[in-house]
């Protein structure tokens, strides 16, 4: 499982850093408001993106996983908001990929 800073876009610009997704364990970043990841998937079938529900509500309920379907090369922003940080860890957000092969995504934050 990887860690992964967004990378802030100013008013110069930025050129995202893209990382292939990580199997299993999947991969983290800070929930923050405006901070997303662009997910692009190149592979040959559609994917889900799914985040992990973390926490729980104001009724003291579990947070349900949020699960996100990127078709056959597209590609899709997922915002990584403050609710969907884990507390336990730091408000890191875990979304995991079904399928990692020729998908890859940036963490950015505008």
């Amino acid at each position: 499982m990887a860690t992964r800073t967004a990378q802030a876009v100013t008013v110069a610009g930025v050129t995202p850093t893209y990382h292939a997704a990580t199997a299993t364990t999947g991969d983290k970043v800070l929930a923050k408001s405006r901070t997303f990841i662009h997910v692009k998937n190149g592979s040959g079938g559609s994917i889900t993106c799914t985040i992990s529900g973390a926490g729980q509500t104001a009724y003291l309920v579990d947070n349900p996983d949020k699960a996100y379907t990127i078709g056959t090369g597209a590609e899709m922003w997922i915002p990584m908001l403050p609710e969907y940080g884990d507390p336990a860890d730091g408000r890191l957000v875990t979304f995991i990929c079904s399928s990692v092969t020729s998908v890859t995504f940036a963490a950015v934050r505008i």
